[in-house]
């Protein structure tokens, strides 16, 4: 392992009182070769002064606006050259073993392109976030475990459809191999579930994802994209996941699939549409934007299926093995 490095890439946006205990935690890191980046999304928290006086050896990139997370995520991978890539949120502390367990499995298995973390909640750290990302029949993704008090059911490395991208180490290669015009997260997507669309990629085109119980972080858990826990004032999240699921399903599923599983998708997605047409109708709006990108993904689709391993890959084992936590 001696001969591997890693760029680990942090998009904040305002998180200054998440930043040092997530950068001491990545210093803290038995693995040392470690390149940091910071892509700041144009906060007004102070953070990126924060960061260039603290931590000097933080590569900070700055932006003068808000782009989204895919784009800032990008940004930071074509600013490095190391062999794998760790996406990292500024609300997630890694225990200090916790990247060397996630490398030694990049090291040992050449296929296997993403490696997800067992991540723990901050406000309960008995209780799981994720062990490992998932897409359900009604394809909606969802963390496995989320929720659930860590008795160590799943402590054992096993495949998984992709990881949380609050914590992912990704293979530079298989990004590459991903990316469509020097995208890796789709910057359509602007945020929410570009990591559902990038894992779902990567199984299309024959990269692996493993689960490693025994690397753990702890994650503060958002709520930005759920219709129940989002405050009425800020629909914007709930909006982008809308929009988001309809799009990653037109690039990425393919149409057998997608039609066999209709009455699953239908039973779920018309009384969340109905709840939200209730509740906060603006986030019905989403319907509106995925139309107006749909020729841009289809695109995107037109170029992924080109491949020949895409072709003749069928992920529907995935789905019904899936239960969905809507």
């Amino acid at each position: 392992m001696d001969n591997y490095s890693v760029s680990v890439i942090i998009v904040n946006w305002n998180h200054r009182p998440f930043l040092q205990t997530c950068l001491d935690s990545i210093f803290a890191q038995g693995f040392k070769a470690l390149n940091v980046v910071v892509v700041d999304n144009a906060s007004i928290d102070g953070s990126p002064d924060w960061i260039r006086m603290n931590y000097p050896r933080v590569l900070l990139i700055f932006l003068r606006e808000n782009r989204g997370f895919s784009f800032a995520f990008n940004e930071g991978v074509r600013s490095t050259d190391d062999p794998f890539i760790l996406s990292l949120n500024p609300d997630v502390v890694l225990q200090p073993d916790c990247l060397d367990h996630m490398v030694r499995i990049m090291v040992e298995q050449e296929r296997v392109g993403v490696v997800a973390p067992k991540l723990l909640r901050a406000d309960n750290p008995s209780l799981i976030d994720s062990t490992g990302l998932f897409i359900s029949r009604s394809r909606c993704p969802y963390d496995r475990g989320q929720g659930e008090v860590d008795r160590g059911q799943y402590d054992h490395d096993t495949e998984i459809f992709g990881a949380c991208g609050a914590a992912a180490l990704y293979r530079r290669s298989m990004l590459e191999d991903l990316a469509f015009a020097n995208e890796y997260f789709d910057e359509d997507f602007f945020a929410y579930y570009e990591d559902a669309d990038l894992a779902w990629r990567a199984q299309l085109s024959g990269w692996r994802a493993v689960f490693v119980p025994f690397a753990i972080g702890i994650h503060v858990r958002g709520w930005g994209d759920s219709l129940r826990k989002q405050s009425k004032r800020n629909p914007i999240g709930p909006r982008l996941a809308l929009r988001n699921r309809y799009l990653m399903s037109l690039k990425n599923d393919r149409l057998s699939n997608f039609l066999a599983d209709l009455p699953f998708l239908l039973a779920s997605e018309l009384p969340r549409l109905l709840y939200a047409a209730f509740t906060m109708p603006s986030v019905l709006l989403g319907a509106l934007d995925f139309v107006a990108l749909s020729g841009t993904i289809r695109r995107k689709r037109r170029r992924l299926w080109q491949k020949t391993g895409v072709k003749e890959s069928n992920l529907r084992h995935w789905f019904i093995q899936s239960q969905a936590i809507d």
